[in-house]
């Protein structure tokens, strides 16, 4: 059977003529439309592998992408501009398209994007070969979506901009930010993140911008901020919606001056740090409900990059499992894979906690299995506490498992709370109530 072919959006038409030849040269079949109506048609009616989009701007087809996106999301949209654009870039990629060429059209750099759509060959996805990875190399993810968040951050990893990157709890926003520093030209200098919500408010202030001695009590000495420590580097800046008014206004003169005023000093400190900012919450929201200021939101999202949840991902579900199976075999040595069951447990689990969730089922089972494979009694998928049915013994043995992981969590955050209840997917008060529980005390950790 012949493969489906490439549809070919030539508008206006006549601009097309190399390309076919040299996807004529790939023996890639194509079937050229003139115009937007015509493509709605064909796709009505027919398959595709992929659809090519001839086009001096992409911003006239946003309601076509959001129909493709909408209806077929897995069907690859490669723009072919007509002039470079940065800004028309990031519209693409934002509206869906998995990849975006810039002229001259090289037949390398459209085989390649060819191939990531799996129109030449098996798709290579981007996973990491070994632990320790960098950029996007370290982020596991085969899907669509996970695709155009890589090839999104390939377009603006060069630029100074401000970049946004929203995603629910768990999705891994920060590896996304490190994606953006490895990946960019500042990738030599420091990358310096700050969760501006574990830091106490009065706090924060003097880490983001520093303090001269005397500045209050126990200043004992001046200290340089995260922004200078930053300098030719990125500052990453989590949780930015639970950032003060008063220290949004701040931030916002940093983004328009590109200079700090430590505590207690009156000089102005030239920085040149990019500033990538993350949050779950939905900024324009708080906006409009006057709990964040609106001219910072316009001023941080001047290229807004979407993690989308695991749930809307299943492809990478497996993917993960195996990464963190390997990143906690020598927890358990002997396991070596999951058993079929397993996979179907895994796969079918809609994950609130998204990734981090998934490690913790990962690498909990891994010290609950007593065998040469995880399984649904080791991987107690949705089960915070003791599974229905469990005997006395296997009850105290999954305590004494939880215990001891929490422990390890607390141990690696150096026993702070507040980071250790987001690895292990919990709140703050949750935890609370683990440790008393189990007895774990400041001592402990």
């Amino acid at each position: 059977m012949m493969p489906n072919p490439i549809l070919l959006l030539d508008d206006p038409p006549g601009g097309a003529a190399e390309l076919l030849r040299l996807l004529e040269k790939k023996n890639v079949a194509a079937v050229v439309v003139r115009s937007e109506t015509e493509a709605r048609r064909w796709l009505a009616l027919h398959q595709c592998q992929a659809l090519l989009l001839a086009v001096p701007s992409p911003r006239p087809y946003s309601g076509l992408l959001a129909e493709l996106r909408e209806g077929i999301p897995s069907l690859p949209v490669i723009v072919l501009a007509g002039t470079p654009s940065v800004h028309d870039a990031v519209f693409a990629l934002q509206a869906g398209a998995s990849d975006y060429l810039e002229p001259p059209l090289a037949a390398d750099r459209l085989a390649a994007a060819l191939d990531k759509a799996g129109v030449l060959g098996e798709v290579a996805p981007l996973v990491p070969a070994r632990e320790g990875g960098r950029g996007c190399a370290a982020i596991v993810g085969k899907s669509v979506k996970m695709q155009q968040v890589f090839s999104l951050i390939k377009k603006v990893c060069d630029a100074d901009t401000t970049v946004l990157v929203r995603g629910e709890s768990g999705t891994g926003k920060e590896l996304i930010a490190q994606a953006l520093h490895v990946e960019g030209v500042r990738k030599d200098g420091p990358f310096v993140p700050v969760n501006c919500g574990a830091i106490p408010g009065e706090l924060l202030e003097s880490e983001l911008f520093g303090h001269e001695k005397g500045a209050f009590t126990h200043a004992i000495r001046t200290r340089m901020g995260r922004f200078e420590l930053a300098n030719g580097g990125t500052v990453f800046l989590d949780e930015i919606s639970e950032m003060s008014p008063m220290l949004q206004v701040k931030l916002l003169r940093v983004l328009q001056e590109r200079t700090v005023q430590r505590v207690g000093g009156g000089i102005s400190i030239p920085v040149d740090s990019r500033i990538i900012a993350a949050t779950n919450q939905d900024l324009e929201a708080e906006a409009h409900l006057g709990r964040f200021r609106p001219d910072l939101y316009y001023r941080l999202g001047v290229v807004t990059l979407t993690i989308p949840p695991l749930r809307d991902r299943p492809e990478d579900v497996m993917l993960l499992a195996s990464h963190f199976l390997e990143r906690y075999r020598s927890i358990n040595p002997q396991i070596r894979t999951i058993s079929t069951q397993g996979r179907q447990l895994l796969a079918g689990y809609h994950y609130p906690g998204n990734v981090r969730e998934l490690e913790n089922i990962i690498e909990r089972a891994m010290i609950l299995e007593t065998g040469s494979e995880l399984t649904p009694e080791s991987l107690l998928i949705g089960c915070q506490n003791e599974p229905a049915g469990t005997d006395e013994g296997e009850s105290l043995r999954i305590d004494e498992a939880e215990q001891e992981h929490i422990l390890r969590v607390l141990k690696s955050c150096n026993g702070r709370k507040l980071e250790a209840a987001r690895l292990l997917g919990i709140n703050k008060t949750t935890l609370w109530r683990k440790m008393k529980r189990y007895g774990i005390d400041e001592e402990s950790v």
